[in-house]
């Protein structure tokens, strides 16, 4: 198989902003739906007492669905011929489904009809990204993936901020509009400063060898699984963090509106991680020590988890959310370096990218469903605040793990 990229080469200030653009807008997204959203109407429909269960069926079966898409459409680009390039074309496809997906969710007035179509979203976006992933295996040389990942980080951030300001000052409907009008933006932003060439030829199709490509062998390859399962337990504590930091602040530190100081703790999150996100990605490439600092910043989260269990205090909280922010920006920058690193030796970058995030929307489906069944079993025992404070002493033990356990990878930088 020829290859389909231009081949790889340092990347200028300009085009790294351009290819993490569309990260951008695609988290921004998330977050809004995540963190203020979903959580907000999702109680509209059920109440107080079955919101958390609810949100965790709805996000757990959503994250399913993402899992099983992401690696296949993955796959199909990767053997794409089309004359734009592998990944473009399915971007462009994409977006346009998920800017009307999400103008839907706007106007659902039952909680079926906006499950249902979050559910269509989880399939549409990943079209898009999932191809999306494949760029920087495709244009980004080796001595510089950690600038390149601390690039999308430092994207990942600034989404945060946007991504829990548009909400809280627009009605529902509009956000998931302005939400839509967003993701066309960012994908015009990256299709315009991305050069692709198609791919010329692709082996004959066999339906045999598609299924078995999605088998990667952890005896040939034990260090790609090392980063997905230290991943998964990293975000694992992400995902319960994140998931829950509304009902946290609901029902454990008793704000009777929990938007404010969700505002104020994501403004200290991102600012924390802007500091150490591009300095992170630029040491991992300079002292090729990127499993040293996913180790610290995994620290650094757990530190959080732990910190929230115990506090009584919002400055704590608010304290607590700075040194996340610094310990997620060191992690998110070696990130995307430490997978490309260990990705197995083929031309299929985005299908391997694809199950590789496997590992965050199985983060999300595990988190949710461990979350619900604690919130179901320890709600009558501990109330509602101690169930919130065990759920976040479990964060605390998935970061530890992930932290530990990333020293078993031998081969990445």
């Amino acid at each position: 198989m020829q290859v389909a990229t231009y081949p790889p080469r340092r990347l200028s200030v300009s085009e790294n902003l351009a290819l993490s653009f569309f990260w951008f807008t695609n988290n921004v997204q998330w977050t809004a739906l995540i963190i203020i959203v979903m959580p907000a109407v999702i109680r509209g429909f059920v109440g107080n007492a079955r919101s958390g269960a609810m949100l965790s069926l709805v996000s757990a079966s959503g994250a399913l669905i993402a899992s099983v898409s992401q690696p296949v459409f993955g796959a199909i680009s990767d053997r794409s011929l089309h004359r734009w390039g592998r990944r473009r074309p399915f971007m462009l496809a994409g977006v346009v489904l998920t800017s009307a997906t999400l103008v839907v969710m706007g106007f659902a007035h039952s909680l079926w009809l906006f499950a249902g179509a979050f559910f269509v979203l989880e399939v549409v976006a990943n079209l898009a990204t999932a191809p999306y992933a494949g760029l920087i295996p495709d244009l980004v040389v080796p001595e510089q993936r950690g600038t390149a990942s601390g690039y999308m980080g430092l994207m990942n951030e600034a989404a945060i901020i946007f991504g829990v300001l548009l909400p809280s000052y627009l009605s529902v409907r509009m956000a998931f509009e302005v939400l839509a009008a967003l993701q066309v933006v960012g994908l015009l932003v990256t299709l315009y400063g991305v050069k692709e060439r198609r791919l010329s030829d692709r082996p004959p199709f066999s339906l045999r060898a598609f299924f078995k490509s999605f088998w990667i062998s952890p005896q040939a390859y034990p260090d790609w699984w090392w980063v997905f399962g230290t991943r998964l337990l990293v975000l694992l504590g992400f995902a319960t963090l994140e998931y829950y930091l509304y009902y946290y602040l609901l029902y454990v530190q008793h704000l009777v509106n929990p938007n404010g100081y969700l505002d104020q703790i994501l403004l200290l999150v991102t600012g924390g991680s802007v500091l150490s996100v591009l300095a992170a990605g630029w040491l991992s490439d300079k002292l090729h020590r990127r499993r040293f600092l996913v180790t610290i910043g995994g620290l650094l989260m757990g530190l959080t988890a732990i910190g929230f269990v115990f506090t009584h205090r919002m400055g704590d909280i608010l304290a607590l959310a700075a040194v996340f922010g610094l310990g997620y920006g060191t992690y998110i920058s070696c990130d995307w370096a430490l997978a490309v690193d260990v990705l197995p030796p083929t031309d299929n970058a985005a299908k391997d990218m694809g199950l590789w995030s496997i590992s965050q929307t199985l983060s999300q489906t595990v988190a949710t469903i461990l979350g619900g069944v604690l919130l179901v079993a320890l709600a009558h025992r501990l109330g509602l605040s101690g169930s919130y404070r065990a759920l976040y002493l479990l964060s605390f033990i998935y970061f530890l793990l992930g932290s530990v356990l990333i020293f078993r990878v031998k081969s990445a930088r």
